[in-house]
Formats: structure tokens, sequence, C-alpha cells
């Protein structure tokens, strides 16, 4: 029987060794170059190149976005009652301030501007435009139960602009809300106001103690 030869049997061995790393190392793409196995991210020192089982994404790590902060101590529509102040007249408009009193149980703040507009009727749809803001600093303002706060509105006298530009129109009140709520109430208040919505007929201020 032959035998084989040392050097031929230590010829064999290395070829075997060869294989076993080149299959341990992954698959080669079609330039031959050696790809890394899945869930393994290639990372490169200063020394050497190496191959470590890190995480591919952050989104773990990562906080949500998009959220609101909620608001507990904001004043809502159902703690509130909502009122018109005595109206002041001035050069072609007059000015009426909107009184919100604390009804609750509880401390509440009010911050910033209230949205106003002419309604038809208690709960007919809006005439013309709504209040546009007319300046002020808006600071937010504590209101304690029982206690109240401000904010003013001025309502042009239509009849001063003409009447194919105005478009008069009998209005039953105001339609309010409070600041940074969707809650609103009726406060009757007949007048005229304009059904065109390119007329500024309301303003309003931000609320204040």
């Amino acid at each position: 029987m032959r035998t084989q030869s040392p050097a031929r049997t230590l010829l064999g061995v290395l070829g075997i060794a060869a294989a076993l790393t080149v299959s341990a190392c992954g698959s080669t793409d079609e330039s031959g170059t050696a790809e890394p196995s899945p869930g393994a991210v290639t990372v490169t020192t200063s020394d050497a190149t190496t191959t470590a089982d890190v995480p591919t994404s952050s989104a773990a790590a990562t906080s949500p976005t998009g959220t609101t902060a909620p608001h507990p101590d904001r004043c809502l529509i159902g703690e509130l009652q909502v009122t018109l102040g005595q109206p002041s007249g001035a050069a072609g408009s007059q000015e009426i301030p909107l009184v919100f009193t604390n009804t609750g149980t509880r401390d509440c703040i009010l911050h910033g501007y209230p949205g106003v507009s002419y309604v038809a009727a208690p709960d007919g749809p809006q005439v013309g435009a709504a209040a546009e803001r007319d300046g002020g600093t808006e600071t937010p303002v504590t209101v304690a139960p029982g206690a109240g706060a401000t904010a003013a509105v001025r309502a042009t006298v239509v009849q001063n602009y003409p009447a194919d530009t105005c478009g008069p129109t009998p209005v039953a009140g105001f339609r309010v809300y409070p600041p940074n709520d969707t809650g609103s109430v009726f406060l009757p208040y007949p007048t005229t106001g304009c059904s065109q919505t390119g007329v500024k007929q309301l303003s309003v201020q931000p609320v204040t103690g």
C-alpha cells in the first residue's frame, strides 16, 4: 500500500483550514470582497478593521416627538361664566369688555387671546370675519374661584363702510371661545355686522387681570 509523503499531507491540512476561514467570514459579493455576517457592522479603528455585533438601529434610544404637553391648570369653558361688560363708545367703534369669571373650585389660568365672532343666531352660522388680534401683551392670568379676568373687544360701526363692501347683515351676538379652548358660549349682542369676510369688523386684545 502506498503512503502519502509528509509534504502532501501538510498541504491538505492547510487547504482545509483555509476553506473553513473563508466560510466563517461570510459570503462574498460579485467583486469577490468578503461581506460580514448578518447582524454585524464593520468598525474601523486606527490599527485594524474588525467586526462587532452592535445594534444597527437607534430607534429604541429616541424619545417620541410631536406630542403636546398638557396644561391641567388652564381655565376650561365648563368652569367659566362669560359675560359682557358695559360698552364704551369711541370714534366709529364700540369697546366691549369680555368678563371671564371662575365658577369652579380651583385657581386656573387664562393666557392669550379669546376667539370672538359675530353669529346670526345662538346656534347659527358665523357672520363675516372673526375678530383680529389687536396688540397687547400675552401674560398668564391666574383666576381664583369667584374672581374674574377681562379681554376687550372692539366692534366697528359697520355702517361706516360702503354697503357693497360690507354687506350689512343683522347679527344676534357673539360666539366666544376662552383662550386655548375649543368650547364656546353665545353672548347676546344684537347689532349689524358685515357679511363680507374682507372687512375688519372686530378686534380683540389678550386677557388681563
